[in-house]
């Protein structure tokens, strides 16, 4: 493709070219100058740890044939760009790369009806709902988000929550190359906060919920700041569907031009408002189960609690604006199940144990108050902080723990660059301010494998904070580390020493 067929949607200034844009041959698009390949334009992204500014040199030398630069002066000196590149100076390369890259692959989006969510709590299941719901209703739909990207049988696992701009195009095509007609995607606030959705109109953007979290070093400068970019999605939506029953449902519509619709539990329903009636949770032999009635339909879900009838309200709300019968979605909502969120694994007959990513005290809390209507014989909980994050955030968990589980068991989850067991000891700080019974195993493999043979029928457990995650992070290496696997293990172990024992 040549350069200037990729410049269509921007503002720039050519600083220097050896031939016109019309006459460079671009082969690919990076922003990684470790990766760059032959006859690239590389873009420089300016991060949160480190400025491609920094590797124009090493871009080069890979062989890019342009630059998209933001600025001149680096560290004082004026940036050195090799000879013989193009080089194109825009006001912010983040947004640049996102048009550039619609250019690229076609604008692919524009042949798909693009579904966001955002808020939050709840993206991961609303996203997953809504590709399931789509898909049971005969349609093809992908899936892109912390779990992963799914498209047809590709299924491509994930770090961010919301990729690049250059991957989510990328998707975009190869969704559209495959028969897709939906793609449903997570939209986080550092992923709007760094321009990944610019360009991008979404047929549906929906809210879920807002709690504080995610300030910090190299997340949001502030809660406000937080709740701004948030906000900003649905300035990019043709349809906004909003949760009524949380505060900052409002602030979030503000500015937006979108058609409103929203889900809720507290009033009644009407043309634009999908309102659940008649809630009700209870026990089976297999665990926990939610029941409500909307729009005349009454759904059953294995899904607990109150916080997953309102993520099952979004979802249904959203299949409802797209014209399509929710009363045919009963099924699959009994049914469905999110990786790593409320995910159930039966340890035995009235025995049930959960994985989920909860790994903050808001969603911490949400769990176990959760789980706590069902009024099960104990709560046993297994959980950990990561390192490189908010430090507070441990003594806040170690307090939910303490409150609300009847056993705790503290471990190690994604220490990354710290030591396991001062975070351990951030936790237990909290811990200790109540009077929460707890115990300590910094392997979580231990951990897990003790809970389990620690539960009675009656019994719920929860493995918190990693959920659909499938390493440990330790300094800057990732190891194989899959909860559900280390609860299968414990269980086999479990029903082996019964039958022994027998």
């Amino acid at each position: 493709m040549k350069l200037v067929n990729l410049t269509g949607q921007l503002e720039y200034a050519v600083l220097r070219a050896p031939c016109p844009l019309a006459e460079i041959e671009i082969t690919g698009i990076s922003y990684d100058s470790r990766e760059t390949k032959e006859g690239e334009l590389f873009v420089c992204l300016a991060g949160s740890r480190d400025d491609g500014h920094r590797h124009i040199s090493e871009a080069r030398i890979k062989g890019a044939v342009a630059v998209l630069v933001e600025k001149l002066v680096l560290d004082k000196e004026i940036l050195h760009i090799p000879e013989g590149m193009a080089v194109l100076l825009v006001k912010d390369t983040r947004e640049a790369l996102a048009y550039i890259s619609a250019a690229y692959f076609q604008y692919p989006a524009r042949k798909l009806k693009v579904i966001g969510v955002t808020g939050t709590k709840g993206k991961t299941t609303v996203a997953s709902l809504i590709f399931q719901m789509l898909e049971a209703l005969g349609h093809r739909a992908a899936l892109m988000g912390t779990i992963g990207t799914v498209i047809g049988e590709m299924q491509i696992p994930e770090k961010n929550t919301t990729y690049e701009s250059f991957t989510i195009h990328q998707y975009f095509a190869k969704m559209v190359e495959m028969g897709c007609e939906y793609a449903v995607m997570e939209v986080s606030s550092q992923g709007i906060k760094w321009k990944r959705i610019e360009g991008i109109e979404f047929e549906i953007g929906i809210f879920t919920n807002f709690g504080e979290d995610h300030v910090g070093a190299h997340e949001h400068a502030s809660i406000a700041e937080y709740r701004y970019y948030k906000s900003c999605l649905f300035r990019h939506c043709r349809i906004g569907i909003g949760n009524l029953d949380d505060r900052n449902c409002g602030f979030m519509f503000k500015r937006a031009t979108c058609r409103k619709y929203g889900f809720t539990t507290m009033r009644d329903g009407g043309d634009h408002i999908l309102a659940a009636s008649g809630i009700s949770f209870g026990m089976e032999e297999e665990g926990p189960v939610s029941r409500f009635t909307a729009d005349g339909t009454e759904f059953t879900m294995e899904m607990p609690g109150m916080f997953n009838v309102y993520n099952a309200l979004a979802a249904l709300q959203a299949i409802r604006c797209l014209d399509l019968d929710i009363s045919q979605a009963a099924e699959t909502l009994r049914k469905a199940h999110v990786k790593g969120r409320m995910e159930r694994i039966l340890v035995e007959k009235n025995i049930a144990c959960y994985i989920d990513y909860a790994h903050n005290a808001m969603s911490l809390q949400c769990v176990l108050t959760t789980l706590k209507v069902y009024q099960p014989g104990r709560i046993l909980l297994v959980f950990g902080c990561g390192g490189g994050r908010a430090a507070s955030r441990r003594l806040e968990m170690g307090k939910v723990a303490g409150r609300l589980a009847d056993m705790t068991i503290i471990t190690s989850d994604n220490p990354r660059e710290e030591e396991p067991m001062q975070i351990i000891r951030e936790i237990l700080e909290g811990m200790e301010m109540t009077k929460g019974m707890y115990l300590v195993e910094e392997d979580r493999k231990k951990a897990v494998s003790l809970a389990i043979s620690m539960a009675e029928p009656g019994d719920i457990l929860v493995i918190a904070g990693k959920g659909h995650e499938s390493y440990q992070e330790i300094g800057s290496m990732r190891y194989h580390m899959d909860d559900r696997e280390l609860v299968l293990e414990a269980i086999k172990k479990r029903h082996q020493t019964e039958s022994e024992e027998k």
